[in-house]
């Protein structure tokens, strides 16, 4: 049970660390917005994109196991 507490610990770090990417990724996309560095500001797009579908992933995941330790909580 421990491990999956310490899993669980692991994905909130990741999602934490993918919430700093994406504002990073923001303020670039802003930054090549107002210089019309169309192509810049496209790869900033798609990869904030990425990054936004990697987190509902990462969520559901977590949300998986949240729901998985909170069943065997109730068991014990």
């Amino acid at each position: 049970m421990q491990e999956l507490y310490s899993i669980m610990r692991d994905l909130l770090d990741i999602e934490y660390n993918q919430e700093s990417l994406l504002h990073i990724l923001s303020i670039l996309d802003k930054a090549y917005n107002e210089t019309e560095s169309k192509e810049a500001a496209s790869v900033t797009n798609t990869v904030k994109y990425y990054l936004k579908d990697l987190q509902c992933e990462l969520r559901t995941c977590i949300s998986r196991i949240d729901n998985y330790l909170a069943e065997n909580a109730k068991g014990r």
